[in-house]
């Protein structure tokens, strides 16, 4: 199967390659934007090339997909999106984006993740999507609830990232 080209005015939503590492790793190696991400701030580009490699490794096995969001004009890489935890059985899967800081705040990530949604629910057969995020980011709950997501509740102590537990709010969107 290959992998799903989306669409939108201003990007281009593809799969990830090797080449887009160094684009990668100018914002995952950076603390602020690894804050609130299950992983440590990246300190070289083959870092970089193995998340690439995992994501293109969870489409495969179909458990899940991740866009490059790439800037059209540029054919720039400014940030990925997608669906992990995909359960087939009960037609759900989570979703995880991040977006380098130069790029916050220009409605990109609202951009990506409307026809990534609509992928799911049409083409992925999902019923309903989840989110986890750590109660403090405000600007990614500010994402999640202005694309139909509700809060559902959090949960205490619910993730072990970076030697600590973290609560995690969840969101939920059906299918409507």
């Amino acid at each position: 199967m290959d992998f799903p080209i989306l669409e939108t005015e201003r990007l281009i939503l593809r799969q990830l390659t090797h080449n887009d590492a160094k684009d990668l790793f100018e914002y995952f190696s950076l603390d602020i934007v690894m804050e609130y991400y299950d992983l440590a701030t990246f300190v070289k580009l083959e870092e970089a090339e193995e998340v690439i490699e995992h994501f293109n490794t969870e489409f495969k096995n179909k458990k899940g997909y991740r866009w490059a969001i790439e800037l059209k004009e540029e054919k720039k890489v400014i940030g990925t999106c997608g669906y992990h935890n995909w359960f087939h059985e009960h037609f759900k899967a989570e979703i995880g984006y991040e977006l380098n800081p130069k790029f916050w705040q220009k409605a990109y990530m609202t951009e990506a993740i409307k026809p990534i949604l609509a992928f799911g629910f049409n083409e992925m057969n999902l019923h309903r999507v989840e989110a986890f995020i750590d109660p403090a980011n405000i600007s990614s709950e500010k994402l999640l609830l202005s694309t139909g997501f509700q809060k559902e509740g959090t949960m205490r102590d619910f993730f072990f990232e970076k030697g600590k537990f973290v609560d995690a709010t969840i969101f939920g969107l059906l299918k409507e």
